[in-house]
């Protein structure tokens, strides 16, 4: 789901940032991003943008942010890092050494982020972030990110509907706080249903807990990818049998991607039991609309890109705008798929169906919900 180097004074089409304090240069993002050093930005603004890690997620974000910034004047400097929280603090460092207009940062951490945002802050440039929750001090300019309790809610109501009382939960990341509100969430899904799931919310990781209604009797973590989810499910087959279990939660498409080729492999039907995702890749409508797994959720980090888009551009007109949005859900199962009613992973396809209207995007609409915590909107300069 979700898993980020600083810049010689020349313009490339691949950025490489050199790290201060010995950090070595990073590899460069797959993915193409024209960059430029702040003192050659000429017209336009100059966007510092720091990635956590080379995920596929962060990837579809920056590109819709960096396409609507291309056609606004923006200038975008790119910064890949490899999960660590020096690399952030290195990043911004020399983003504020630079004099950006404006810093996007999809952390590491809520931790370094504090640190990040009062250095941001001391010297006078706005910080925006996407993906994850930050910490809501000063310096934060706005952030945009999915309600992941909500999302796993989605799911567990999903699960309640089709009698699912044995399951298998694969999460992202054992504790990491995105993995961590997906299972809560789902598992409020049935305790708001009046389900008995026993001590479950306060046993997350422990095989076996649960009450008569919802039972976890396999835990595992697929870290956001195909392979080590293709393990997991691997490993509760073996464990359980084939009739040891009547569904799985798997948190996002691309372990979701490793589970059905582990069924497959073991000759499970995976039509025979609940699969439930999130994320809503474009690969995850032709599951569903085939049986392959039972529902998902359109959960799009294009439109994260959008708004973080919108936020800066508000920012640097003066005008009023809101300073933390949670994005909106479409969870989707055979008889409510509606593909044209789907927002696009893919960058052409997104711009296409944005063009077009074809869903919501403008942070104005009231399906955005706002963060009650932090200032609904601010005027200008914060």
């Amino acid at each position: 789901m979700h898993k980020n180097d600083q810049s010689g004074s020349n313009v490339t089409k691949r950025l490489r940032l050199v790290l201060t304090a010995g950090f070595a240069v990073l590899g460069a993002m797959n993915f193409a991003a024209t960059t430029a050093h702040a003192a050659d930005a000429g017209k336009g603004k100059v966007i510092g943008y720091y990635m956590d890690a080379a995920d596929d997620y962060y990837k579809a974000s920056f590109q819709v942010f960096k396409t609507l910034a291309t056609q606004a004047g923006w200038q975008v400097i790119d910064v890949v890092g490899q999960g660590t929280a020096p690399e952030q603090v290195a990043a911004v460092e020399n983003f504020i050494t630079q004099k950006v207009d404006a810093i996007v940062v999809i952390q590491n951490s809520p931790q370094v982020s504090s640190e990040c945002l009062r250095k941001a802050n001391a010297a006078g440039i706005p910080e925006f972030h996407q993906s994850h929750k930050p910490p809501f001090e000063p310096g934060l300019a706005g952030f945009t990110c999915y309600d992941f309790v909500a999302d796993g809610e989605l799911a567990g109501q999903s699960a309640v509907k089709h009698g699912v009382k044995r399951l298998v939960m694969i999460e992202g990341k054992l504790g990491q706080g995105s993995a961590a509100g997906q299972t809560q969430g789902f598992l409020q899904g049935y305790k708001k249903a009046g389900k008995d799931i026993g001590n479950l919310l306060d046993s997350v990781g422990v095989r076996g807990a649960g009450g008569k209604d919802l039972q976890v009797v396999f835990w595992g973590s697929g870290n956001w990818f195909a392979d080590p989810a293709k393990k997991v499910m691997e490993d509760a087959i073996t464990s359980l049998g084939p009739d040891g279990f009547d569904g799985a939660y798997v948190q996002n498409d691309e372990m979701m991607t490793g589970a059905l080729q582990a069924m497959e492999e073991a000759g499970l039907d995976s039509s025979k039991y609940w699969l439930g995702s999130s994320n809503g890749k474009e690969k995850s409508w032709d599951w569903v609309a085939k049986g392959k797994t039972t529902m998902d959720v359109n959960q799009c980090p294009t439109l994260e890109g959008d708004i973080c888009f919108q936020q800066i551009s508000a920012y640097f007109d003066k005008k009023p705008y809101k300073k933390g949005v949670y994005p909106y859900f479409t969870p989707f199962e055979k008889d409510t798929l509606d593909k044209g009613k789907m927002i696009p992973w893919i960058l052409d396809d997104y711009m296409k169906k944005r063009a077009a209207n074809a869903f919501k995007y403008d942070i104005n609409d009231p399906s955005f919900r706002a963060e009650p915590q932090v200032q609904e909107s601010v005027n200008g300069r914060s």
